[in-house]
């Protein structure tokens, strides 16, 4: 039987047309081509003559139409790098997002290495969670999901971190009150009828969408926070670029001092909150 070719460049264009109108089709066909044949990124730029064999180019054109009924690449690869690791993600967990690293950046310039207790609520595939574990080992960090598949993902995430464990449960219902010095969430926000969501049909909605205009998660970990948080305890809560203002007159409003936060685009993106101390 005869074996047919095709070269890494045109099949990376044949592939780019398919993906017209998609955010980034160039750069998701090179990572797909990639995972395909077992090479870098890097490898497909110096080689984009090489020949690709038939067997190969189909399990490519097969992924990426995958991608085309809008897939997130990390799904289809298995992977997703965030901060210092590679994480395995499935559709049981969301794919991290560039923007999360700002609660990371926020951690790391407030918080040394103190020995501490630290929450990750909603930890999905561990990415927080597993991002301070590497970057503060006096902690001791835990990561606590509803999902029990969720947390398989996260556990096989953070192998390798002694301080790091897991627990099942809704938000804080399993720990007690006054025992946590630093709660990091990065909870459901998305309105169930926001438009965005056309593009995350892949993801787990309990994991994207909230009742009351995306805001009901929110404000139930803030309540939660205001019980688990010892007094002068802080939370870093994620939300979406339209709801600052409400999250951070929800936590005034349950005694906490606020410091509004923005992502490298400038865009509202999160607060830090200090449990106010009794007088």
């Amino acid at each position: 039987m005869e074996h047919r070719y095709q070269q890494v460049d045109s099949l990376l264009q044949e592939a780019n047309q398919t993906l017209e109108g998609s955010d980034s089709p160039y750069l998701d066909c090179q990572l797909i081509l990639a995972f395909t044949l077992g090479q870098t990124r890097e490898w497909l730029i110096a080689n984009n003559d090489k020949e690709v064999c038939d067997k190969q180019a189909n399990e490519f054109r097969n992924l990426i139409l995958r991608r085309k009924r809008k897939e997130p690449v990390a799904y289809i690869l298995g992977h997703k790098e965030f901060w210092n690791s590679r994480l395995a993600v499935t559709k049981d967990t969301l794919v991290p997002r560039p923007e999360t690293e700002l609660l990371i950046e926020t951690v790391l310039n407030n918080f040394d290495d103190t020995p501490r207790l630290v929450v990750d609520l909603g930890t999905g595939s561990g990415a927080i969670a597993i991002a301070l574990a590497s970057e503060r080992p006096n902690w001791q960090i835990v990561g606590i999901d509803i999902s029990q598949d969720a947390l398989k993902v996260a556990k096989d995430n953070g192998n390798g971190f002694p301080k790091l464990s897991w627990m099942q449960g809704f938000w804080g219902n399993a720990l007690g009150d006054n025992c946590i010095d630093l709660l990091v969430c990065n909870p459901p926000y998305i309105a169930e009828n926001d438009p965005y969501l056309d593009h995350l049909g892949c993801e787990p909605l309990t994991a994207l969408v909230s009742d009351d205009n995306g805001l009901a998660d929110l404000y139930l970990v803030i309540l939660e926070a205001s019980h688990l948080l010892k007094p002068g305890g802080h939370l870093l809560l994620e939300h979406g670029h339209d709801q600052q203002r409400q999250v951070c007159s929800r936590l005034e409003d349950s005694s906490f001092e606020t410091t509004p936060l923005a992502d490298l685009q400038g865009n509202p993106r999160a607060v830090l909150a200090r449990k106010e101390i009794a007088a």
